[in-house]
């Protein structure tokens, strides 16, 4: 995709989302992540929409078609509804991660990770990485890690909408896209 390509993705996505009623401003949130924001993305307004969804899969797929991917895996709740649609779109398989059932001393929740036979499926396959909205990069960046200790070779990460204030090198990969 060419720039003006990425723009109007950009602007589509952010019609999608409006019509939706998924962005919510001069709210006060709280993430897991102890940041603050004063407005927030309500991705569920837009689940139910496949036909959006389909859209905005198939939008972001047009972002990828230079990557050599197997398999798209992403972090459950919405990582799993994004990584679903994308799979479908760039016609490769699906995984998931999700959260240990038995979380550390000290963590709110288990750390994402790859069970079902999902490790098994990544291993030795270029995995894409994917999430709905990324914040903090806290769930991306689990399940990268998950990817990569199951022996997947992470190609890229990405998201439908990014929020956070940092760069790929942050997650752990070269390169991440976002509509």
């Amino acid at each position: 995709m060419d720039q003006n390509e990425i723009d109007e993705a950009a602007g589509e996505t952010l019609r999608i989302f409006r019509e939706s009623g998924a962005i919510v401003e001069d709210v006060h949130v709280v993430h897991i992540s102890g940041l603050h924001f004063p407005m927030t993305i309500n991705k569920d307004a837009i689940f139910p929409h496949l036909d959006r969804i389909e859209r905005l899969a198939r939008l972001l797929a047009r972002r990828l078609t230079d990557l050599s991917i197997d398999i798209v895996c992403g972090p459950a709740m919405g990582g799993l509804v994004v990584g679903e649609w994308l799979a479908h779109e760039l016609g490769v398989m699906c995984a998931f991660a999700e959260h240990d059932p038995d979380p550390q001393p000290g963590e709110i929740r288990g750390r994402f990770v790859l069970r079902r036979g999902y490790d098994q499926l990544v291993s030795n396959r270029n995995v894409l990485v994917v999430d709905d909205i990324v914040n903090t990069g806290h769930s991306i960046r689990q399940t990268i890690e998950a990817v990569r200790a199951a022996g997947g070779q992470v190609v890229a990460a990405v998201s439908l909408v990014f929020v956070g204030n940092f760069e790929a090198k942050a997650l752990g990969v070269d390169d991440s896209y976002y509509l």
